[in-house]
């Protein structure tokens, strides 16, 4: 019996793969358009072993119509809030079985730690499986997974069966390795604060920036805010992207910033002259937080930022930038020459 269960399953299972996969780009596309952080998506169908596995065990009679993990979904948040947002989304998106559906952060009991994760076990919609495109999926249940990425690591470790954790261990051994887990949720909830703390500092700086309290010392948030704030206009029109294109690059500028002789928003804002912010709402396009930062002080103060500012690591002006500029009557041809004349090679920075 158990042998004619996974010949069906070898011939469902690029059907399952197919829903997995599906589900998996769905929850992106969600996740991306509602503007939720989050670490990864994964999917799989499970696999022929796997499944030959799980239908050794008796309870199941017709393991085909009673697993419900066939397809799975497994979406790693950063922090607890991230979890209830996507959740949220899951439960909009799809038909949840609540019957089958679980937190387990909840089943652990007051007791205990360990092993903590949302489940959902689900089925696509009737709004979607109506199109041509899903309608092989109709009724096909999938388990759609979301932890922290802390719990995420946690599991990995835990449940891994061919690692050293696993089986009955020593008493003492056994303690520890809960206070480990003690400690890791902790974390992921002192991390959740933070995420919150970090958020309500955003607001704070906003609304202070919107009355022109601006005696706040430069740090990646506030400049983001305040940043954010004084070109929502070119960021609406997408001529702006509201980022440094990285986090190093956050820590780049405000070295820059800080040795242009700039250290509050206020400094910052009182070199954006008139003339420097009309130039910028008339040609900056397809930009950065970096590059307007950059063209910035370039305008207030050529000689300045390329002495005390520049770090030698690059030397092309944007076309709108050199337009920019150009109006502003500073000379960009000095500018490239001069950074192409004392620009560090790559190779050579290490050294």
């Amino acid at each position: 019996m158990n042998q004619e269960n996974i010949n069906k399953y070898i011939s469902l299972r690029p059907t399952y793969k197919k829903l997995s996969e599906k589900v998996g780009q769905i929850i992106e596309e969600l996740l991306d358009i509602n503007n939720i952080n989050y670490h990864a998506v994964f999917y799989r169908a499970k696999t022929i072993e796997s499944f030959g596995e799980k239908i050794k065990k008796p309870k199941y009679k017709d393991p085909l119509s009673e697993l419900t993990d066939l397809a799975g979904i497994r979406i790693i948040g950063y922090v607890e809030d991230d979890v209830e947002e996507i959740s949220k989304i899951i439960e909009n998106a799809f038909d949840v079985d609540p019957a089958n559906s679980m937190n387990k952060s909840e089943d652990l009991g007051v007791d205990k730690v360990g092993y903590k994760s949302v489940h959902y076990v689900c089925t696509l919609p009737s709004s979607r499986t109506s199109l041509p495109e899903y309608r092989r999926f109709d009724n096909l249940k999938f388990e759609i997974q979301i932890r922290t990425i802390l719990q995420h690591s946690w599991a990995e470790i835990e449940h891994d069966k061919n690692y050293k954790f696993t089986g009955e261990l020593p008493p003492e051994i056994q303690r520890r390795f809960k206070l480990v887990a003690g400690n890791l949720e902790l974390a992921d909830r002192e991390f959740n604060q933070l995420s919150r703390d970090i958020d309500e500092y955003s607001r704070e700086i906003a609304k202070s920036t919107e009355k022109g309290e601006l005696e706040i010392n430069l740090n990646s948030t506030a400049l983001k805010q305040y940043l954010a704030i004084k070109f929502k206009k070119l960021i609406g029109e997408e001529r702006l992207e509201p980022s440094f294109n990285g986090s190093n690059n956050e820590s780049i500028i405000l070295m820059e910033l800080r040795n242009f002789g700039l250290s509050t928003l206020s400094d910052l804002d009182m070199i954006i002259t008139p003339e420097i912010e009309k130039q910028i709402n008339k040609y900056e396009d397809e930009g950065n937080f970096l590059g307007l930062c950059r063209i910035i002080m370039l305008a207030s103060d050529v000689k300045k930022y390329l002495s005390n500012s520049w770090n030698n690591s690059w030397g092309t002006l944007a076309e709108d930038h050199r337009l920019m500029l150009s109006e502003l009557n500073i000379d960009v041809d000095f500018i490239e020459n001069y950074m192409e004349e004392n620009l560090i090679p790559a190779r050579n920075k290490a050294h």
